[in-house]
């Protein structure tokens, strides 16, 4: 009996044994030293510089220096060889007033020695180099390219307009035009007031004229019949008007409005006779 007590003790010993014995887990790995980590580090690298264009730099900088050594030998230039001669001359822009022949003097401004005057022609305003310091308003001068003869007047400085001249001009426009048309009287007579009708079934060509409505239209070719007016007396007399001064207004209208139409200045002008 003490023989199977001392084996079984014995047994249970062991088995007590191998129960504390730690066995190690399939999922523990050793841990195995890494080659990697006893290899030298390689240094920090940072953004990799990227090389300038340092031929495009130095193009640019040539071209700059090359701009500014043009300009400073233009500027160098200015006043050493430009003469009239190297210069091209400017070319004057024809105006409608390079076919006048005579015209009617308007404005003569002695400061800016420049003429205002209209052309007989076409009643076009136009500005003039003035030769002649003694012209006043109404003078009629020669405007032709005739150079002898342009003793009052220079050169062709361009056109002019109404609404820029002096108040005193503007109040003597009308003036002027009016003893133009009272010396060119028979050819308005016989160019207009004779054979003027009817432009449209409502409006008369003597309704153009300020002041003359239809009443006073009708009134006016009653009176002039078949035979017509033998002289601007004769009309203003019968008719009880100023045809000339009714002329001057139409005249000056059109001079200030350009888009009005008709145009009695382009219908009865140049004067033929």
């Amino acid at each position: 009996m003490a023989s199977n007590d001392t084996v079984r003790d014995d047994f249970m010993s062991g088995f007590s044994r191998d129960r504390n014995v730690k066995i190690p887990k399939r999922t523990e790995k050793k841990n195995t030293p890494n080659p990697s980590q006893y290899l030298p580090t390689r240094p920090a690298e940072g953004r990799k510089d990227v090389p300038k264009k340092v031929e495009q730099k130095t193009r640019t900088n040539q071209r700059t220096n090359n701009q500014r050594r043009q300009g400073q030998k233009h500027r160098s230039n200015r006043g050493r060889g430009n003469t009239p001669r190297d210069r091209p001359q400017r070319q004057r822009r024809p105006t409608p007033l390079d076919d006048e022949i005579w015209a009617r003097v308007v404005e003569n401004d002695p400061q800016t020695n420049v003429i205002v005057a209209f052309g007989e022609s076409k009643m076009l305003l136009g500005r003039f180099t003035a030769k002649n310091t003694n012209c006043s308003a109404g003078d009629r001068i020669y405007v032709g390219v005739d150079s002898a003869k342009r003793t009052d007047v220079g050169d062709i400085l361009g056109m002019a307009k109404i609404e820029l001249l002096s108040n005193s001009a503007a109040s003597d426009l009308p003036l002027i035009i009016q003893l133009f048309i009272e010396e060119k009287a028979p050819h308005f007579i016989k160019a207009f007031f004779n054979i003027a009708g009817p432009l449209s079934l409502k409006q008369h060509a003597f309704e153009l004229l300020p002041g003359i409505g239809k009443k006073k239209a009708l009134q006016m070719v009653e009176v002039r019949g078949s035979g017509g007016f033998t002289s601007i007396e004769h009309l203003n007399e019968s008719c009880a008007i100023d045809a000339a001064e009714l002329l001057s207004k139409r005249f000056v209208a059109e001079i200030s409005d350009r888009n009005l139409q008709p145009r009695l200045t382009e219908l009865l002008l140049p004067v033929t006779a």
